[in-house]
């Protein structure tokens, strides 16, 4: 176990002491969508790292499936196609897909069909989460309380020109929390990694901003919030705080992409048998976004410096050397 405090002297800390910087591509969960939003025979089109995805929901028994974006064949975009059964369809010369393809007119014996699915997919939470490769080590990251205790909403999602490991590290930096979010840290933050793909932080702080935000925070916490975040494999960050006596849950995903990053969020508050958790989880909402909004300006276009450190502050600095050991995702071999 680890304490740390933004008021620690700095430390000088040799550049060649760790990778220069996090992998391309993490192979962990992503959130590609809210589930709503993809209704049966609904196809989406989107970019994991710099690859095309399609992502479609089955008509008959409403699974959804995730393929590279371009047809074996010719590379038509299957994004144009449509949805027969539980199997996408090409719309030039009907080649069908499930994770994979499964039918090619005119051609029996399948010879693509033994190939490896490129995606697994997994719905949680009312979100659909997305994994490269066809063996993820676990399901979606989930919260210390059962998902049947929680009511939640899905937040909009925010496209950031910058790395995607960026704004993961700008959740554990505890100095941009008194200059950018208005909150002075209340105690010393204590760092833990639970398994070798989690890192974790645990404080709490006190309000000093007085816009309408830190007032109405200040008024539900009694000027004291704890959180206890986790970077959970990498580009899911998982937030849970105490304001007063409210819980709060908080789930962003980094979603790499061609041109950035994806912020992908979705917020929860417990259940409760008068219904109260309705109202609670728009006001949850609202604060945690425009708690997030502050971030999105200044991070648009970082790009942190090669062999970044940070002596001055022991949280962000630890949390950039657990990024840079991540795995790199190694696109599985083709049968």
């Amino acid at each position: 176990m680890i304490t740390s405090s933004r008021l620690d002297p700095p430390v000088l800390v040799q550049p060649h002491a760790r990778p220069s910087r996090p992998p391309a591509l993490v192979p962990c969960w992503y959130i590609a969508c809210a589930s709503d939003t993809l209704r049966r025979g609904g196809v989406i089109r989107f970019d994991l790292g710099g690859e095309p995805i399609v992502l479609f929901r089955g008509r008959d028994t409403g699974v959804v499936r995730a393929l590279p974006a371009h047809c074996l064949h010719q590379g038509v975009d299957l994004a144009h196609g449509d949805v027969v059964g539980d199997c996408l369809r090409c719309p030039l010369h009907h080649w069908e897909y499930g994770d994979r393809c499964e039918r090619i007119p005119g051609v029996e014996g399948m010879p693509v069909r033994g190939r490896k699915p490129r995606f697994t997919t997994a719905e949680r939470f009312g979100m659909v989460f997305l994994h490269p490769g066809s063996d993820p080590a676990g399901p979606p990251p989930g919260f210390s309380v059962a998902d049947s205790e929680l009511y939640v909403v899905p937040g909009r999602p925010v496209e950031i020109d910058c790395p995607w490991y960026v704004p993961v590290a700008n959740a554990f930096d505890m100095t941009h929390l008194e200059t950018v979010h208005r909150r002075k840290l209340a105690s010393a933050p204590v760092i833990t990694n639970p398994d070798p793909l989690s890192f974790n932080v645990r404080y709490s702080t006190r309000v000093i901003g007085d816009g309408w935000s830190d007032r109405t925070m200040r008024f539900l916490s009694g000027d004291e919030i704890r959180v206890n975040v986790t970077c959970a494999g990498g580009t899911m960050v998982v937030v849970e705080s105490l304001v007063g006596r409210r819980r709060g849950f908080l789930m962003v995903s980094l979603r790499p992409t061609r041109t950035g990053v994806s912020i992908v969020p979705f917020f929860g508050v417990p259940r409760t048998a008068t219904g109260s958790h309705l109202l609670s989880a728009r006001v949850s909402a609202m604060l945690f976004s425009a708690f997030l909004r502050r971030d999105v300006k200044p991070l648009r276009g970082i790009r942190f410096p090669a062999n970044y450190v940070d002596g001055r502050d022991s949280t962000i600095d630890a949390c950039y050397r657990f990024l840079c050991q991540l795995p790199e995702h190694q696109q599985e071999e083709i049968a």
